[in-house]
C-alpha cells in the first residue's frame, strides 16, 4: 500500500467516518437508542461524564433533573454504541453521532450535565479490526522465522 493511501485510510479511521455499514448488532442486548441510519459524515465519539466529587449520587440525580438532562441526552439522531459506568470515574458514553448534530450534542452537554459532571470528549473510532489483523500478521512472521 502506498503511502499516501495509508495516510488516507488511517485519516478516515481516526475520523470515525462510516459509510454503507449496517448498524452494529449489541451481543449483551438491544440498543439503548433506536437504530439510527448509518450517514456516510457520522463520526463516533466517546464521552466521559466525571461525577463531580464534592456531590452525592441524591445532588448528581436533582441536577440532572432540574436541568431537563435526560430529556435532551442524548439528541435524537444520535445513536449510543455502549455505556459503561466505571466506578470512581463517571459514565463512559460512545456514540455515533452525524456531523450536523456536534453542536447539538455539545448544547445538550453545556445545558444539561454541567454542575453534575465534568465531560470530557474524544474522537473515537473501533480499532478492533486493525488490532487482530496485526496479530495475525505477527503470528505470520513467528511462523516464518521458525
Amino acid at each position: 500500500m502506498s503511502k499516501k493511501l495509508y495516510l488516507l485510510f488511517a485519516l478516515v479511521l481516526s475520523l470515525g467516518i462510516l459509510s454503507a455499514q449496517e448498524p452494529e448488532v449489541n451481543p449483551d442486548g438491544p440498543s439503548l437508542t433506536p437504530p439510527v441510519p448509518i450517514q456516510a459524515d457520522t463520526v463516533m465519539l466517546t464521552i466521559i461524564l466525571k461525577h463531580q466529587q464534592d456531590k452525592n449520587l441524591p445532588e448528581i440525580r436533582r441536577i440532572l433533573e432540574a436541568q431537563g438532562f435526560w430529556d435532551i441526552f442524548p439528541p435524537e439522531d444520535v445513536r449510543v454504541v455502549s455505556w459503561t459506568l466505571a466506578m470512581g470515574l463517571g459514565h463512559i458514553i460512545t456514540m455515533k453521532v452525524p456531523a450536523g448534530s456536534v453542536r447539538r450534542l455539545n448544547l445538550a452537554l453545556e445545558n444539561g450535565a454541567w454542575g453534575a459532571f465534568s465531560t470530557d470528549i474524544y474522537l473515537t473510532y473501533n480499532y478492533e479490526d486493525v488490532w487482530r489483523e496485526y496479530i495475525e500478521r505477527r503470528e505470520e512472521a513467528k511462523e516464518d522465522r521458525n
